[in-house]
C-alpha cells in the first residue's frame, strides 16, 4: 500500500510539473506573439519609408530637369519631393512626385503658372471619374457627343465655362495629344485641372514603380502636353484681355475665376482670396511661391519678401 501511495504522489508531482511547463510555454508564446504584433508593423513601415524615400539620390528628378532644360530643387530637411522648375514662354512650370496609398504607387504632377489668366476652371479625367461639383462654384459636368469636333474618348469633363472648354478642345493637335496621353506615359489615371491661371496635370502610376523611374518616364509626355496647353490658353487669355472681358472691380477666386462671395478663404501668407472648395482642390494656395503653396521652393518666399521690402525702402 505504501508503494502505491508513493507512486501516486510521484505521478501527481509529475503531472503538476508538466502543467506548469505548459503554462510557462503558453505564457512565453503569447508574449512573443504580442511583441511581434507591436514591433513588426512599425519595422515594416520604417523599411518601406527607407525603400521609397525621395531625395537627391533619385536621379530620375535630375534626368527630368535636364530633359526639360530646367533645374532640380531639393528641400533639405523635409520629407517631400524634389521640385523640377523650368520656364515656359507664357509662364513658369514646376513638377514633383507624391506618394499614393498602396505599395509603391506615385503621382507625378506638373503645374504651369500662367502670366495671363484664362478666367475659367475645368476638370478632365481619364478614365472617367465622378464629378466634383461641390468643390468649385459653377463647376458642372459637360457631355460632348462623339459626332462633335470637341469629343474626347474615355474622358469625363466638368467646367465653369462650356464655350471656353470647347474652344480649347477644337485645337486638333491639343485634343489628340490629350486623348493619347494616358497610353503614351503608361499612367493608370490621368487628371487635368484648369484653374483660372494655373494648369495642373496629374498622372498616377501603377503599382511597383520607383519614384525616379516614374518621373523620368511619365514626366516628358506631361511636359509636352503642358507646353501645348500653356500656349493655347495664353492665346485665349490675350484675346480676352484685348476684348475687355476681364472685370478687375469684381473680386474673383484665384482658382476658378468666379466671384468670391461665400465660403471665402483668405491666405494668411500672401493674401489671396479663394473659395474653400477651390483651395482643397488645389491642395494649397494658388499663388506661386506662397509659403502655403505645394510648389513653394525652400527659402524662396522669404527671399522674395525681403526683396519687396528693400524695393519699398
Amino acid at each position: 500500500m505504501i508503494h502505491d501511495v508513493g507512486g501516486r504522489i510521484n505521478e501527481s508531482l509529475h503531472l503538476l510539473g508538466t502543467a506548469k511547463r505548459r503554462t510557462l510555454a503558453m505564457f512565453w508564446l503569447l508574449t512573443i506573439c504580442l511583441l511581434a504584433l507591436l514591433v513588426i508593423p512599425p519595422l515594416i513601415a520604417v523599411l518601406e519609408s527607407l525603400w521609397n524615400r525621395q531625395g537627391s539620390r533619385d536621379v530620375g528628378f535630375w534626368a527630368w530637369a535636364r530633359t526639360v532644360g530646367g533645374t532640380c530643387h531639393v528641400p533639405w530637411g523635409r520629407r517631400v519631393s524634389p521640385i523640377v522648375r523650368f520656364e515656359l514662354p507664357d509662364g513658369e512650370a514646376r513638377g514633383r512626385a507624391v506618394q499614393l496609398p498602396g505599395w509603391r504607387r506615385w503621382r507625378v504632377e506638373l503645374r504651369a503658372y500662367q502670366d495671363i489668366p484664362f478666367d475659367f476652371a475645368a476638370r478632365l479625367c481619364c478614365p472617367p471619374r465622378d464629378p466634383l461639383r461641390w468643390r468649385t462654384p459653377g463647376l458642372m459636368a459637360v457631355n460632348i457627343f462623339a459626332d462633335e469636333p470637341e469629343h474626347l474618348n474615355d474622358f469625363s469633363m466638368e467646367t465653369t465655362e462650356d464655350r471656353l472648354l470647347r474652344w480649347l478642345l477644337r485645337h486638333e493637335q491639343t485634343r489628340e495629344t490629350l486623348e493619347h496621353l494616358q497610353a503614351n506615359c503608361g499612367a493608370e489615371h490621368l487628371e487635368l485641372l484648369l484653374a483660372n491661371s494655373i494648369i495642373i496635370l496629374r498622372a498616377d502610376t501603377p503599382r511597383n514603380w520607383k519614384v525616379g523611374s516614374a518621373v523620368e518616364h511619365i514626366g516628358p509626355p506631361l511636359v509636352e502636353m503642358l507646353r501645348r496647353l500653356s500656349a493655347d490658353l495664353a492665346d485665349l487669355g490675350n484675346a480676352m484681355m484685348r476684348a475687355g472681358d476681364f472685370d478687375s472691380d469684381v473680386p474673383k477666386c484665384a482658382v476658378c475665376g468666379q466671384e468670391v462671395s461665400d465660403e471665402v478663404h483668405h491666405c494668411s501668407s500672401c493674401g489671396v482670396y479663394t473659395h474653400r472648395g477651390c483651395l482643397d482642390m488645389m491642395d494649397g494656395c494658388a499663388h506661386l511661391d506662397c509659403e502655403e503653396s505645394v510648389d513653394a521652393l525652400p527659402g524662396l518666399p522669404a527671399l522674395l519678401a525681403q526683396a519687396a521690402a528693400q524695393a519699398e525702402e
